[in-house]
Order: C-alpha cells, then structure tokens, then sequence
C-alpha cells in the first residue's frame, strides 16, 4: 500500500513536461517558422518601395535628363534586381515636375499547410521643385 507522503508527482519524472510548456514551445515554433517566411518578403518590398522612391524623385528633379525611356530602362533594372515580374512596375504619369511610379505584385509565401499571397500596392510620387 502506498503511502502519499512516499509517492512522487507525475511531473517529477524524467523528461516529464507540462501541457503549458509544451503549448508555449509549439507557439514559439510557429512564430519563429512565420518570422523565417515573412521577413525576408516584407525586406525586399521595403527596397523595393526605397528604389522606386528614389526613381521617382530623379524623374521629378531631372525633366531634361530623365526622359521616359530612361526612367522604364531603370524600372525593367529594379525588377531583374529582384525578381519582379516584367509588368509589375510602371510609370504611370510623368510631367509638370511630378512623377508617379506605381508598384503592384504579388509573392506567394508558403506555409505547411496554406498558401499565402503577399499583396504589394505601391505608389511613388516624386516632386520636383
């Protein structure tokens, strides 16, 4: 016969675990696995709203230099930077010290079990002076 004062916890055994402890650490997966999919797509649609800003604001200030077709050779130069579909990046209006690049893409990013696609709409206006 057993007695309580001579009887040990379950939780006291080797390699025993709470349900807590093992929620906690399956969260902590799961949070670290999203942060590997999702940072490295947020990342490249931050340079890639940096470049185009950046292509704007050259077109606004330099009319004369930036012609039209200068401006789409260096848009076709960001989407073969990083790997954008050839479409996905277009200058939409240019003139009167102003131009306005638009961005529009998708990146699908793969979990175990579901698929989500990572919309990217983006506008970059330049003004010139």
């Amino acid at each position: 016969m057993r007695n309580a004062s001579t009887t040990r916890l379950a939780s006291d055994e080797k390699g025993a675990i709470t349900i807590k402890a093992a929620l906690v650490v399956a969260s902590l997966v799961a949070i670290a696995f999203a942060a590997i999919k999702i940072v490295p797509v947020y990342v490249q649609q931050e340079q890639v709203k940096h470049a185009t800003d950046e292509l704007a604001n050259k077109a606004a200030y330099g009319i004369s230099v930036y012609s039209v077709d200068k401006i789409n050779k260096e848009i076709q130069t960001i989407c073969h930077e990083y790997g954008l579909p050839e479409d996905s990046i277009n200058l939409a209006s240019k003139g009167d010290g102003r131009a306005e690049i638009t961005v529009k893409y998708a990146v699908p990013i793969d979990f175990l079990v579901a698929t989500y696609s990572w919309q990217v709409d983006y506008t970059a206006n330049g003004k010139g002076i």
